[in-house]
């Protein structure tokens, strides 16, 4: 595994298919995207916090995406996630994701998301709850 995901609690694998390549013979750009959003889900789900749309949970307010290296099939990645604890505020917080590439054992892209808390009843955002912030500092073993 590469050096820099080990700084990482949550890392998923994802093989990258054919169909994830465009014209150029490479990924196409927002596949990495997705990717990002795979690995952040299962980041939630490993810090217990979960998503429920008949109450609230976390919608994208925000991503940049630094590519760095182009990403072909077949190769298989790691996709690590954590939150930026640092950047936690009332209604959100920031990821910071990694995507390695396994074949070429090299990074590929790296990600920062803004994830806000929303009550999908209401349809505005909402505060995060002591449990989640307490949830996210357990997580990244902070507390």
């Amino acid at each position: 595994m590469h050096d820099s995901i080990k700084g990482f609690r949550s890392v998923i694998e994802i093989s990258v298919a054919w169909g994830d390549m465009d014209a150029a013979q490479h990924v196409n750009n927002t596949v990495y995207l997705r990717y990002g959003e795979t690995s952040r889900i299962e980041f939630m789900r490993s810090c217990g916090i979960d998503f429920d749309i008949k109450g609230s949970g976390f919608i994208l307010g925000e991503i940049n995406c630094k590519y760095i290296f182009p990403l072909t099939f077949p190769d298989k990645v790691w996709v690590g996630t954590r939150a930026m604890l640092d950047t936690i505020e009332n209604h959100s917080f920031w990821t910071e994701q990694i995507i390695v590439s396994q074949q070429h054992n090299r990074i590929s892209a790296i990600l920062q998301s803004k994830l806000v808390n929303y009550d999908f009843v209401q349809l505005k955002k909402s505060l995060l709850s002591d449990q989640i912030i307490n949830s996210l500092h357990h997580f990244e073993k902070q507390l």
